[in-house]
């Protein structure tokens, strides 16, 4: 039962924004309100927070409000610009299981009345005329500028095929000693990553923001927002991996007629997802394939791990094309300027 409960939470998760821990922590059967003075607004990776100040029972409480990544929020029709420290405000989230006075925010009021909604699939609570949080989808009339697989890849927000949580729902059979693990792992307090350690293969691939094929001669370069990560394919040269495991282990590339085939050995992070631990033996081939019109990639995604899974398992998720992408600085901990959702 603890296995299939823990499947049940990366389905049940938000489409956006996952990718950096479990929103496990938050209860998302509840909501709370707070109102207070807005003491600090950091628009930075992984998770733009801000901090607000309270009267509770005559004591001062400062809340910390983790919201949405700056690559979400900045892909939708959210803008924190109108925010200034010392405002009044009003905030609606959902609480910690961990933590006192922290929440996630999914609704904010303004000094100046207005509402804004902040996280997905949440409803207005101030304000009837409020503008729902939604990621901008692509245009439908919109042609990319080649057919082939070198551009830029994002996710379409009414495409679940496309949302980060995709990869994961394909079949996986656990090992008597994964499953044990799984259900060790407490997706409250346990954590893949912190803060901005940044992630290995596969667990990157789930990634939700834009992504870029480089078409360097004998390697191709990967390019994936979130953490800044590079991947390099090494097209089929009889380059040897190194003697060392490394976080997004060694690639290896070659094509099958407009299919590019990689596989990734070699791998020294040490999960598949959330609970769901990697051996060092593990074998990554992926099958990046575009569609005739250019405008939709699929990765399927094969890991072959004797230590995880009784049989190989099989994933997949796919990416759109959008004239509108484009592959973002992350810059993990470092304060940005709130911009008006570019």
């Amino acid at each position: 039962m603890r296995y299939l409960k823990g499947l049940w939470v990366c389905l049940l998760l938000p489409a956006v924004g996952i990718a950096h821990h479990s929103f496990a922590e938050f209860d998302q059967q509840r909501t709370i309100e707070i109102a207070g003075t807005l003491r600090d607004v950091a628009w930075e990776n992984p998770h733009v927070k801000l901090k607000v100040q309270t009267i509770e029972a005559g004591k001062t409480v400062v809340w910390d409000v983790e919201c949405h990544s700056v690559g979400v929020l900045s892909r939708s029709n959210v803008s924190l610009a109108a925010l200034k420290v010392g405002d009044k405000v009003k905030v609606a989230g959902n609480p910690s299981r961990a933590t006192p006075a922290r929440m996630f925010g999914t609704n904010l009021l303004t000094a100046s009345g207005r509402e804004l909604v902040i996280a997905p699939n949440v409803k207005q609570r101030w304000n009837a005329e409020a503008t729902a949080f939604a990621i901008r989808p692509p245009v439908p009339t919109e042609q990319p500028p080649t057919k082939g697989l070198f551009k830029v890849w994002g996710s379409d927000p009414t495409d679940p095929e496309t949302s980060p949580r995709a990869l994961w729902r394909g079949k996986m059979d656990l090992t008597a000693a994964a499953q044990r693990a799984l259900a060790a792992w407490d997706p409250v307090h346990d954590r893949m990553l912190k803060g901005c350690d940044p992630k290995g293969m596969p667990t990157i691939m789930e990634q939700p923001y834009g992504m870029q094929f480089e078409d360097r001669g004998s390697v191709i370069l990967l390019r994936l927002e979130e953490y800044d990560t590079i991947r390099t394919i090494h097209l089929s040269d009889g380059s040897q991996p190194p003697e060392t495991r490394i976080l997004l282990g060694y690639s290896v590339g070659h094509w099958e007629g407009e299919t590019l085939v990689v596989t990734t050995t070699n791998i020294s992070w040490p999960y598949i997802t959330e609970g769901v631990r990697q051996g060092p033996a593990s074998r990554l081939e992926e099958r990046f394939t575009v569609t005739a019109d250019g405008t939709r990639l699929t990765d399927k995604l094969t890991i072959t791990d004797p230590t995880t899974f009784t049989k190989p398992a099989v994933l997949k998720r796919a990416w759109v094309w959008r004239a509108s992408e484009r592959v973002k600085p992350y810059h993990c901990g470092t304060r940005q300027k709130i911009a008006n959702g570019t």
